[in-house]
């Protein structure tokens, strides 16, 4: 303590008094952070009501130094507020990990099967185009296909149709990135899938094209890469989880569980 005041009294007169104001903000900050959260935050998390109070993770932090971070909420909730708004567990979630393929230089694109409007698309692509990583998005772009809604799915209702093609692609951009609309795996069928895969996310919902896209996608995911996984411990997708578990059943990776909205799970591909 004694060497930071002497150091503070070394600097200019307006650059001392721009650190003791930073200073003083973020120790205010923390006083009235904890005063909220040990009284108002712990009576409502301890009821079953809507609102629910948390803290911002302690990384939250380094996104104070990215220029774009408001930009990339925004576009993590436009035309997605329902889902979206309240799930920052989710984006962080993606965020981090795809920036730790990134600096762990695995080699590989991005896949996205299940875009619906295209916010995590979005958030892909935006990271991708920083490391010229192409990503390949897998989608009917028109919300479940009938021919999906069966066994496990077959009480699941048509979701996800108040989405288009045109509209996703408006608001993801055509750099670096390849759409392909249609039923899938038969999709697959218009592009020559990468060689190598650095991330997949999947968030299709349902059994058969969860299943699909784990046997197509995990072959060609390089070690290290990583598998988002929507709607795991969702209690609500059934097949998607089923889907999951009967796949890594005899594969030496596990499921790693996010405590985002709808239960994402996550896979990072053994060496």
């Amino acid at each position: 303590m004694f060497v930071k005041l002497r150091q503070l009294t070394m600097l200019p007169q307006a650059e001392r008094n721009a650190k003791l104001r930073l200073a003083f903000r973020r120790r205010a900050d923390r006083f009235w952070k904890a005063a909220v959260f040990a009284t108002i935050g712990y009576w409502l998390n301890r009821r079953n009501r809507l609102f629910m109070i948390e803290h911002r993770p302690d990384f939250h932090a380094i996104f104070d130094g990215i220029p774009d971070y408001a930009q990339l909420v925004e576009d993590w909730t436009r035309n997605n507020r329902t889902n979206n708004w309240g799930d920052l567990v989710r984006f962080y979630t993606i965020y981090l990990n795809v920036n730790q393929i990134l600096k762990d230089r695995v080699p590989g694109d991005f896949i996205e099967l299940g875009v619906y409007k295209g916010n995590s698309a979005k958030l892909l692509a935006t990271l991708g185009r920083r490391h010229k990583r192409h990503i390949y998005l897998f989608d009917t772009f028109a919300g479940f296909d009938p021919r999906d809604l069966r066994g496990v799915d077959r009480g699941q209702s048509a979701l996800f149709a108040d989405t288009s093609l045109s509209a996703v692609r408006e608001f993801v951009g055509t750099d670096g990135v390849t759409y392909i609309p249609g039923f899938f795996p038969e999709s697959i069928s218009k592009i020559a899938l990468p060689e190598t895969i650095a991330i997949a996310h999947i968030d299709c919902d349902l059994y058969e094209p969860m299943k699909a896209g784990l046997e197509w996608f995990y072959p060609r995911l390089s070690p290290g890469g990583i598998l988002l996984l929507h709607d795991y411990s969702s209690g609500i997708f059934e097949g998607a989880k089923l889907a999951i578990d009967e796949f890594f059943a005899s594969r030496p990776e596990k499921p790693i569980l996010a405590a985002d909205k709808s239960g994402s799970a996550l896979i990072r591909k053994a060496s």
